[in-house]
């Protein structure tokens, strides 16, 4: 055991490091993801706990499903010069807005963290959650969930520098609302016979083809190496389960939850709460990211790829007066396990650290996201800011 005045930070440090060193690149439903979840596993038998640990079948590529769903869009584009003289121009136009709105209707099912057409047509593998519970010192009042993810995400060129990450966020919302945008400029097409209507759905399905472009090659690169993203909140919550062994909250029983295949979808936060999310209706969640890197504290203060959700406003203003930055991911392409815990009417909050100076998310699914870039001060902060929560609760 460690002397209360250990430096936690350091400690969370140390944990990130050998997930980072030991499993780079943790993909998905992997043999390196699964290796992470027997590490955290482990160690919080070493702590003194209990473990269960959750065995599902996930996704192992989000960027397969974005290839199915969008192919589905460029489909819809092709049909158009392919078809336009075997069907008559309405019922033409009924084929391609029904393609369309099929590609919609996948990302709306599974970026609302629902089960979606084709699912089975994709590629899947066993992951794991890795659950323990910290006990009060006294009877339980009330209940807190500390979750990370132990999987990365695949180092793609939209996310290799900060110019094109920003370029992605700015075009995603454009993409995934083009295929409603698509079919009105088709009909204006036929309705008026301006050619700019028919060019606007043209660039459209250019950007279509792009995305289901980049979906089919995605995994054909590395896994990043997932210091950052997400091993730093990993020793952060392994650092903070192996404080409350030493110091046990009064009256707050603290669930400590590391999932698998939060990178495709969060397939893990969905089985953790399909199994205990009754059982935890009236819990505070905290959702730990990207933990590492920088020296201020933000929550996410809305998110949804498809359709935006915001945090409680209660909560919010628990967050900010404890010293916390709202930062919104609505519609940048982006989703949390926070937002799985907010699409089951539960209350939660997904903490992030960042640099004051900056916009953008450090290291966001990138190779350069190595174990030497973590800042023990950082971790410390993020360590520190959740444990003030526990108390403050």
């Amino acid at each position: 055991m460690y002397e209360k005045s250990f430096p936690w930070g350091q400690r969370a440090l140390q944990h990130a490091r050998i997930l980072t060193e030991s499993t780079p690149g943790r993909g998905s439903a992997t043999r390196l993801e699964a290796q992470a979840a027997v590490y955290v596993h482990q160690r919080l038998k070493q702590a003194g706990y209990e473990v269960e640990q959750q065995t599902f079948i996930g996704l192992r590529s989000i960027w397969f499903f974005l290839a199915l769903a969008f192919g589905f869009a460029v489909m819809g584009h092709l049909a158009g010069p392919l078809l336009s003289y075997a069907l008559g121009d309405w019922a033409l136009w009924t084929l391609r807005s029904a393609l369309f709105g099929f590609a919609f209707y996948m990302l709306w099912r599974k970026f609302s963290f629902q089960h979606f057409p084709l699912r089975a047509s994709l590629p899947q593998g066993p992951s794991h959650n890795v659950i323990a519970v910290a006990a009060p010192s006294g009877a339980v009042q009330r209940r807190m969930v500390l979750n990370a993810h132990l999987d990365s995400h695949r180092a793609v060129i939209w996310f290799a520098n900060d110019t094109l990450t920003r370029l992605y966020t700015l075009l995603s919302p454009l993409t995934i609302y083009g295929l409603l945008a698509a079919p009105l400029l088709y009909a204006l097409h036929l309705l008026t016979n301006l050619s700019v209507f028919s060019w606007l759905g043209g660039a459209l399905g250019l950007l279509h083809f792009a995305t289901w472009f980049t979906g089919v090659t995605a995994d054909l690169g590395p896994y990043s190496p997932g210091a950052n993203d997400n091993a730093s909140s990993l020793g952060v919550l392994l650092s903070l389960a192996e404080r409350l062994q030493q110091e046990p909250l009064p009256d707050t029983e603290v669930w400590l939850v590391a999932t698998g295949c939060e990178e495709t979808g969060c397939d893990g936060m969905v089985t953790f709460l399909n199994a205990y999310g009754d059982r935890l209706r009236d819990a505070l969640f905290l959702d730990l990211e990207v933990s590492g890197i920088g020296d201020e504290i933000v929550y996410v203060a809305a998110e949804g790829v498809v359709q935006a959700r915001k945090i409680a406003p209660d909560l919010a203003e628990m967050l900010a007066a404890h010293g916390a930055r709202p930062f919104s991911l609505a519609y940048l392409g982006a989703y949390t396990e926070g937002g799985a815990i907010w699409s089951r009417g539960l209350r939660g909050a997904c903490l992030m650290s960042r640099p004051a100076d900056s916009l953008t998310i450090p290291e966001w699914h990138r190779m350069s996201d190595t174990a030497d870039k973590l800042q023990p001060a950082a971790l410390q902060h993020m360590h520190d800011f959740v444990w003030r929560l526990l108390y403050h609760l």
